[in-house]
């Protein structure tokens, strides 16, 4: 997977929604995306949806869990990862 993301843009967006201390909801996940946008910038931000578009094209959803359980975070299965991936390329499009 690393040939494909070679940036790991998806991966560490995952992560940092382990640090936010957040529920795995619709508000925690705009409240990602909005901290993600601050801290990192609005580049990255486009970059990253870059990349989750492609991570949609090749269904890699299963990958991206094992990231999830890899870094012991809890309640966040494949369905929540596509939800979270959908609310950032939400906010993206509202900018």
């Amino acid at each position: 997977m690393e040939n494909k993301y070679p940036e790991n843009y998806f991966e560490h967006y995952i992560v940092c929604f382990s640090g936010i201390d957040q529920i795995p909801d619709e508000t925690g996940f705009e409240r990602l995306a909005n901290m993600y946008i601050d801290i990192e910038g609005l580049d990255t931000f486009t970059e990253l949806i870059k990349e989750i578009k492609l991570i949609c094209a090749n269904n890699d959803w299963a990958y991206f869990e094992s990231i999830a359980k890899d870094f012991e975070i809890e309640d966040l299965d494949a369905s929540k990862i596509k939800e979270m991936a959908e609310i950032a390329i939400k906010i993206f499009n509202n900018f």
